[in-house]
């Protein structure tokens, strides 16, 4: 199985986006090689809670939050059980660091998963990434952003601009400098100037607001 984002030929992709854009051509001249890296064994429920715990704080802490989480619902196993999850109390849930709402959310989740309502990964590599999202936001704590980062970091899909995401905001504004910015903004800008690569370009301005200083 190969996904989108492995079929690149990335020197031919930044060729593009650089043409299209020199401002983003400048940046991508110095910038890091681009490096996504999709794990295959990973499931799109556990690909789901990840991007639930990731909502609104950085990386690292989602990690904490994620390994206490494994750690406290799976004993052997590096992976969650829904029917846990469905079962544990808040308190429990809140004890390894997830708010009110995240608990909420993977409960959420959960039943959706139990109902046999979240189709496995051989379907969703089938499926359109609107229709993706379409079905998934109907889960209660699950927004645009969160199937978006399914499609990239799990689908590998090539052409996602989670225009919502504060670092892509950071990037965006630093690059463009246009602090009025929106997601609105973005998201329009990106299917002019990005468009069909636009997880490309948005992994740049990842790595870009990770150079700007807070």
């Amino acid at each position: 199985m190969q996904y989108e984002l492995e079929k690149l030929n990335i020197k031919q992709v930044i060729s593009y986006l650089s043409e299209k854009d020199p401002l983003l051509g400048a940046f991508l001249s110095e910038a890091p090689e681009f490096n996504i890296r999709i794990d295959p064994l990973l499931d799109p429920y556990t690909a789901l809670i990840e991007s639930i715990i990731s909502q609104q704080i950085t990386g690292k802490a989602a990690k904490t939050i994620y390994n206490r989480l494994l750690a406290y619902f799976s004993s052997t196993e590096a992976r969650l059980n829904p029917l846990d999850i469905l079962r544990a109390d808040e308190s429990e849930l809140k004890s390894v660091g997830l708010s009110r709402p995240k608990c909420n959310a993977v409960k959420s989740l959960s039943e959706f998963y139990l109902d046999n309502k979240l189709p496995d990964i051989c379907t969703l590599l089938k499926m359109k990434n609107e229709d993706i999202i379409s079905l998934l936001t109907q889960i209660k704590g699950i927004g645009r952003w969160t199937v978006e980062m399914l499609l990239i970091f799990r689908l590998g899909r090539q052409d996602i601009m989670p225009a919502t995401d504060h670092g892509i905001k950071k990037g965006f504004t630093a690059l463009y400098k246009d602090k009025k910015a929106t997601p609105r903004t973005i998201a329009a800008y990106a299917e002019d100037f990005y468009k069909p690569y636009k997880t490309v370009a948005s992994w740049y301005l990842w790595r870009l607001s990770e150079t700007i200083k807070t």
